[in-house]
């Protein structure tokens, strides 16, 4: 059993190191949305689930050799307080995605509404173009 567990956090751990790799490899491209304080936060979030999935073997095999009861409560607290702080920052990446996406949005919206306003002056100056060659000039 516990070297199911093992292997499964060190495929959770290789994931979390594969994808914050992917995500600097596209910030340094350029290639990606995200502001630089949103790339530092996820970076924070990998290392801190790194420490808790490292902490979680390294506790199971510490505390299998000398079970404490008082230890192994402390240091499931500690790793309890370690994912509660990541999912702190999952919140507020959160909610700077969504500042973000809201205001892409507004800027689509911006651009549609200038977009809309220039067909309304070509298509009014065509027809007064086409009004005046409808028109007969009366000599005078």
């Amino acid at each position: 059993m516990n070297s199911t567990v093992a292997v499964l956090l060190g495929v959770a751990a290789i994931g979390i190191i594969i994808a914050v790799l992917v995500e600097l490899s596209k910030y340094f491209r350029g290639q990606s949305i995200i502001s630089g304080r949103q790339l530092g936060l996820r970076v924070v979030m990998a290392v801190l689930l790194l420490a808790i999935l490292g902490l979680s073997l390294w506790g199971m095999v510490y505390f299998q050799r000398r079970p404490e009861p008082f230890a192994v409560v402390v240091f499931g607290l500690a790793l309890v307080l370690l994912a509660v702080v990541v999912m702190v920052l999952a919140v507020v990446d959160l909610r700077q995605v969504r500042a973000t996406h809201h205001r892409a949005r507004a800027e689509l919206y911006q651009r549609l509404a200038d977009l809309r306003q220039e067909i309304a002056e070509i298509t009014k100056a065509k027809q007064s173009e086409d009004e005046s060659e409808q028109r007969p000039e009366i000599p005078s």
